[in-house]
């Protein structure tokens, strides 16, 4: 134990000393290129540590007693580096990195290794990350999620290499964005997961531009499509068609605006396999919601996903806690539903208030999740996050499914170079 304190207390200073010597590069790189447009850096470092307390019967008998309450406590540091380089007026070059530190139950707990070959590899093509240092109760993780080019010229935007392709028009579920899939809970990454693609855009005119991208997977598995992207009535429409990692027709519609003073949004995403094409059947996935701005203060939201599920399918409450592996992966449920409602309790304070209902007889179960952001000084904030799960959970040993609770409550740290 010693050792390990010894090891983390050297860690904790060399890592200091690292981020003090960055932030002194960034002042001199960021006003370098506000003068000369040349090279820009900038980041974040968050603290977090993080509780959960759960009621989950385990087959492992994690907890070593009969007691099935099961107690987790994490400490997890994440450094953000995000360089640019404006080449020339037309051509802009990206390398982001994502640097974590876990240390706690998670990493002590991870017996099937899910959380180190989580964070080794993202199912990209490209994987430029690196588990470092692992330990009994401990990862440190290097590892970049953007390296691209930007070229912007005239009616041209084209990037390639490793990047986000954002096609989604709705806040929490979204069946258009077939590149890149993300986990609704999974707060602290901000950015999002990016993935190995090349991604044109020719804009037609002041509201309308076609788009075309493509990607490529782990399994070398190619995803292509076309997206048209119009105005009409005030709305902003979108219509796609492309191919879904070799295997499926990808079909998609979005639509946004307003509905007097309550933004209206949507998608319609379908995807059918090419194998035995008239004898199988397709995913199909609806979601739309709407949000409405009460006064400066208040905010609220409410979102509801409808899917025709592949045949066989059986949805799990974990299905929803981890990213999907593909677009499909979102219709693990015939049906959910998202509120949500936001305060401005100062210009300082934020809170806010989530939740989830999932009715499947497989699943029937909820999530609650309340936050609450406070601007400690600049580019200093603090936040609180809470996760309450109730539902059937399956058991990781046997399988089986039983009503089960999980509570994570997360404090967060967070200063901005």
């Amino acid at each position: 134990m010693d050792s390990i304190v010894h090891f983390f207390r050297t860690l904790s200073i060399r890592m200091g000393w690292l981020i003090l010597l960055l932030s002194c590069a960034n002042a001199a790189l960021a006003q370098f290129g506000d003068e000369g447009k040349k090279v820009v850096l900038n980041g974040y470092l968050v603290n977090m540590q993080s509780v959960s307390i759960s009621r989950v019967p385990d087959s492992l008998n994690l907890t070593g007693n009969d007691d099935p309450t099961f107690y987790s406590t994490n400490l997890y540091f994440q450094n953000r580096l995000n360089a640019y380089w404006y080449a020339s007026q037309y051509l802009t070059v990206s390398a982001q990195m994502r640097n974590r530190l876990l240390i706690g139950d998670q990493v002590r707990y991870d017996v099937a290794d899910q959380v180190k070959n989580g964070y080794a590899s993202v199912g990209n093509w490209w994987n430029p990350s690196w588990n470092i240092a692992v330990g009994n109760a401990y990862i440190l993780n290097l590892a970049f999620d953007r390296i691209y080019m930007e070229y912007n010229r005239a009616n041209w935007n084209v990037t390639l290499g490793k990047q986000r392709i954002n096609w989604g028009k709705t806040f929490a579920f979204n069946p258009n964005d077939m590149f890149n899939t993300y986990a609704y809970f999974d707060f602290d990454y901000e950015e999002k997961p990016g993935t190995d693609a090349i991604r044109a855009m020719y804009y037609t005119g002041v509201a309308s531009s076609v788009e075309v991208a493509a990607n490529i997977d782990s399994a070398n598995q190619v995803s292509a499509a076309l997206k048209w992207n119009a105005n009409a009535a005030n709305y902003d429409f979108q219509v796609l068609g492309g191919v879904l990692k070799d295997r499926d027709l990808a079909l998609g519609f979005g639509w946004s605006g307003y509905i007097g003073g309550a933004g209206f949004r949507g998608e319609l995403g379908y995807y059918h396999p090419f194998t035995n094409f008239m004898d199988t059947a397709g995913v199909a996935m609806l979601s739309t919601g709407v949000d409405y701005n009460i006064n400066a203060k208040w905010m609220v939201q409410a979102e509801v996903m409808l899917a025709k599920l592949a045949p066989g399918a059986a949805p799990q409450f974990t299905d929803f806690y981890q990213p999907a592996q593909s677009v499909k992966d979102l219709a693990t449920s015939p049906f959910q539903l998202l509120g949500s409602v936001m305060y401005q309790a100062s210009p300082l304070s934020s809170l806010s208030m989530a939740a989830i209902w999932y009715p499947h007889k497989n699943i029937q179960g909820i999530f609650i999740g309340p936050s609450w952001t406070y601007s400690l000084a600049n580019n200093f904030s603090a936040a609180f996050y809470w996760q309450f799960f109730h539902g059937k959970i399956p058991d990781s040993g046997t399988g089986t499914s039983t009503m089960q609770t999980a509570n994570a409550a997360f404090l967060r740290l967070k200063y901005s170079f």
